[in-house]
């Protein structure tokens, strides 16, 4: 009896001192969010910070076409009809999108001038069905489905330099194409009704930078979105889908969400963590909590001069955090394993890791 008592009061003496053990690890480290960007699969070279935006899609074979107009239009083929829709409106929103995606990147200025469509210019002239109406080109215009020449290095440079920025892109082409189906079966005293629309879009995008090699990149897109419902009543079936109108400007919206994809960086939030000299009141906590990132570094710059190679490597750990949130990924290794050889620690190890595999991801991306 006497021995198993011992034994019971020997697991609460280790389960004790390990309480203390995790709550003092705890206290003396501090953990932080962060944002780690990772690069965009095509991104830009790092010398273009600042973008204009141009639209060269549009001619006069495009209208902004009024909801209720258009979509009576279809209502009258009956629901059941193939049409290549221009839209103006679409085409603009296409830009005004991608602007802001652009901009909400973090990585780009992005400028959209007030008089932003540049002309389709071309050598023959010609006429194409829009709808049930033929809407003939102008004389030098080019057609909706043609892509222009890319653009005379002088007028890119001038254009950078009315809007003081590094390139220019360009819509070049941009079109939808609407297909729209319905049906109704009986069931009984019942009937069923059923619509879809299916609508491809088409865009191409050109980026260009002043210099010998003013084209720096060509974006085409093409993909097909799509809606569907049924329903007992005709009404409530095409309440539940957008109209016509929408979809079209669902697909500008669409095409602006792919190239912001393909060109800007993605965010993704991480765990991070730093040491703390003292339980109550540190410095470089009370900083680090006030955004202070210069002043701790100087603060831990001192700390990382100890003769305690306890005191040192946990300095050490601090800057290679300063490091990486200053976007320094080498600066960050090489703290990182001057705190490893100090005074090894799981959670330097653990760090070091995360660096590296942050490192050889961007390498890869470029």
């Amino acid at each position: 009896m006497m021995l198993f008592k011992k034994i019971i009061s020997l697991k609460i003496i280790i389960f004790f001192l390990a309480g203390i053990t995790l709550v003092s690890c705890k206290s003396n480290f501090a953990l932080l969010t962060i944002e780690n960007s990772r690069p965009a699969p095509e991104d830009l070279p790092a010398d273009i910070q600042s973008i204009t935006l141009l639209n060269r899609s549009m001619s006069t074979q495009f209208q902004n076409y009024q909801e209720d107009s258009l979509q009576l239009y279809f209502y009258r083929k009956g629901f059941q009809l193939s049409k290549i829709v221009l839209d103006s409106l679409a085409s603009d929103t296409t830009i005004r999108a991608l602007a802001e995606l652009l901009y909400e990147s973090g990585r780009y200025d992005v400028v959209v001038p007030v008089e932003r469509n540049l002309k389709r210019k071309a050598q023959k002239t010609g006429s194409i069905g829009i709808l049930d109406s033929v809407v003939r080109l102008l004389p030098d215009e080019l057609s909706y489905e043609q892509l222009p020449d890319t653009l005379n290095p002088y007028i890119i440079t001038k254009l950078c330099n009315d809007f003081n920025t590094d390139a220019l892109m360009v819509l070049e082409r941009f079109s939808n194409k609407v297909m729209v189906d319905y049906s109704k079966e009986k069931s009984g005293v019942n009937e069923y009704h059923y619509a879809s629309i299916d609508l491809k879009y088409n865009a191409f995008f050109r980026i260009y930078k002043p210099g010998k090699k003013t084209l720096i990149k060509e974006i085409e897109l093409t993909d097909t979105i799509y809606w569907e419902n049924s329903d007992y009543t005709q009404m409530r079936l095409f309440s539940r889908l957008p109209s016509i109108k929408q979809t079209l400007i669902n697909a500008g919206i669409k095409v602006a969400l792919e190239v912001d994809e393909k060109l800007s960086p993605t965010w993704s939030s991480e765990k991070r963590g730093y040491f703390l000299f003292n339980r109550k009141n540190d410095l470089g906590q009370q900083l680090m909590n006030e955004n202070k990132y210069d002043e701790a570094e100087k603060y831990w710059t001192e700390m990382a001069q100890s003769k305690n190679k306890n005191t040192r490597s946990k300095a050490e750990f601090n800057l290679a955090l300063i490091s990486e949130l200053n976007g320094d990924l080498d600066g960050a290794l090489e703290w990182g394993l001057k705190s490893f050889y100090s005074y090894y620690r799981y959670q330097t190890e653990a760090y070091l890791k995360k660096l590296k595999t942050r490192k050889e991801t961007i390498q890869i991306t470029k």
